[in-house]
């Protein structure tokens, strides 16, 4: 017995660990099934927020069992060829209502009668349009070489701005206003083929010029280059490109409008010609206002036959020689008087500090010349002595990098002038009523085309005209250094210029005239200098 006592003991330990594990497994499971219950008592709820599909008997809808005619009419809406007359005369009969409102219920009465697929192309149409206030940002951004067509042949300049499609075509940095040819890209689309001579900067040895008698070298060095004897014929195909490509335009802008009406503006008939002036109007504004430059001096330069001026003639230039005149530069520039720049031209000049001080003289002289000279007369000429002169003139421009206040407000107003014709062609395109897609999609791509083309066309016209470089620019930042640099060019001999109105022959003013008279105030380089000839006695 006393050997089973410790048996007796083991097993009775083991059964209290086994009714102890039990009752703590009852427990547990107890404690679960509750948890259980209670989390998914809002379950049935939740699950039957989420949407079940559930089968359904098919619907034949087969041809056959369609007999409601406007369906079927609705059906043929996209199949049945475009009749333009159909659709003008359906916009001119909801148009011809006697008031606004007697044209409303018409057009409620037409959009009624409109079958689900028509609607539906109505709404792509108009939302496909409305991509239109947003084409000038997609034909390109602002370049110089746009800037040189509109100084160069304001006709075509202004006809640029006006394909421009309400964007800006002129650089609003005064940086980039250089006017190295070599610089020119013309956006990638005209094809580029500089050689040496053509894309290197010609610059003349000689010691000791800077600032505003260099720049009249180069004036000097170009007067005496004959290259650039035609009258740009090239240019004028542009031109009449350009025409018709806005002849395109307007005819797109027509046909749209001629069969659709706008739901605000029920009775109006050319709310797409409305569009198109808003938005030539805000680029011709925008592209004057972004400019840089609140002055320029714009001076057409021609090389002078040898004539007679009389003594008492204004004197505009000074009576001391100044080094860029008294420089003798060959006719035929050598080889070895010319050097390359290696490096790109800084177009802001930079003068030592002595000679950024400008003389009174100056600043009166450019004063003078805006006033204007009180000058007309004849001069003489030697009838038996042979003459020459140039057939084409060339510019030189300068430019004083400033923005006056009331440019800077102009900049402001033309600014939001573009956000608010942004936002009013945008709602006009948005509630166009009546438009197919077919049309939408012509539309598209007349006027895009008529932007992109004419982008093409005017860089086209840049690279024909800057062949011979006949231009020379440069950015100054007072206006007695613009007055120092364009007196040193007055000052130079057998040379004629005009500018601000004047004629000035070999630095004395000959003649005046009006410049909204003239043709080369609108047509630019295409128009011949002026005939001094007449003016012989």
């Amino acid at each position: 017995m006393a050997e089973d006592t410790p048996r007796i003991q083991r097993l009775s330990l083991m059964s209290h660990l086994l009714s102890v594990s039990y009752y703590i497994l009852i427990d547990a499971i107890a404690r679960m099934s509750i948890i259980i219950n209670r989390a998914s008592y809002p379950l049935p709820f939740v699950l039957s927020a989420i949407p079940t599909a559930t089968a359904s008997a098919p619907r034949n809808v087969s041809a056959s069992n369609v007999t409601d005619p406007d369906t079927v009419a609705d059906a043929h809406y996209l199949i049945d060829l475009f009749s333009w007359r159909e659709w003008s005369a359906t916009a001119t009969s909801i148009r011809a209502g006697t008031n606004r409102l007697t044209c409303n219920q018409n057009l409620s009465a037409a959009l009624s009668a409109t079958g689900s697929l028509a609607g539906a192309t109505y709404n792509a149409a108009s939302g496909a349009l409305t991509l239109l206030p947003t084409a000038g940002a997609l034909i390109g951004s602002p370049t110089k070489e746009l800037w040189v067509v509109y100084k160069l042949m304001p006709v075509a300049g202004i006809l640029s701005m006006l394909l421009s499609l309400g964007g800006n075509i002129v650089p609003s940095n005064a940086r980039d206003y250089e006017l190295n040819p070599g610089t020119f890209s013309y956006g990638g689309m005209i094809a580029t083929q500089h050689d040496e001579h053509e894309a290197e900067e010609l610059e003349v040895r000689s010691a000791g010029l800077q600032g505003a008698q260099a720049f009249a070298a180069k004036v000097k060095a170009r007067s005496q280059d004959y290259r650039g004897g035609t009258k740009y014929i090239r240019v004028w195909y542009g031109v009449i490109l350009q025409c018709v490509l806005i002849g395109v335009l307007l005819g797109a802008c027509w046909f749209t409008q001629s069969g659709s009406v706008l739901v605000w503006w029920c009775k109006a008939w050319g709310w797409m010609f409305l569009w198109y002036l808003m938005v030539a109007l805000s680029s011709l504004l925008e592209n004057w206002a972004s400019v840089p430059f609140t002055s320029q001096w714009t001076l057409r330069i021609s090389r002078a036959p040898k004539v007679l001026i009389s003594e008492d003639a204004p004197l505009v230039k000074r009576s001391s020689t100044s080094i860029a005149a008294s420089t003798s530069l060959p006719y035929q520039i050598p080889s070895h008087e010319i050097m390359s720049k290696s490096s790109a031209v800084d177009n802001c000049e930079e003068v030592p500090f002595m000679q950024r001080i400008p003389s009174t003289a100056s600043i009166g002289l450019l004063d003078a010349l805006e006033s204007g000279y009180n000058c007309r007369g004849q001069i003489g000429r030697n009838e038996k002595e042979p003459w020459s002169a140039s057939r084409v003139a060339f510019y030189a421009i300068i430019s004083l990098e400033s923005v006056s206040t009331p440019h800077a407000i102009l900049r402001v107003v033309s600014k939001a002038i573009s956000v608010g014709v942004f936002a009013a062609g945008t709602a006009i395109f948005a509630s166009a009523q009546l438009i197919g897609i077919s049309v939408a999609l012509t539309s598209l791509c007349l006027v895009l085309a008529a932007g992109v083309f004419g982008r093409v066309v005017a860089m086209w016209m840049a690279s024909e005209m800057m062949k011979t470089k006949p231009v020379l620019h440069r950015v100054v930042r007072s206006r007695g250094l613009a007055a120092q640099y364009i007196e040193e060019i007055l000052n130079l001999d057998d040379l004629t210029v005009e500018l601000l109105g004047h004629v000035i022959v070999n630095g004395r003013c000959v003649a005046r005239y009006n410049t909204w008279l003239r043709w080369a105030s609108w047509l630019g380089i295409l128009a011949a200098p002026y005939d001094i000839a007449k003016l012989t006695a």
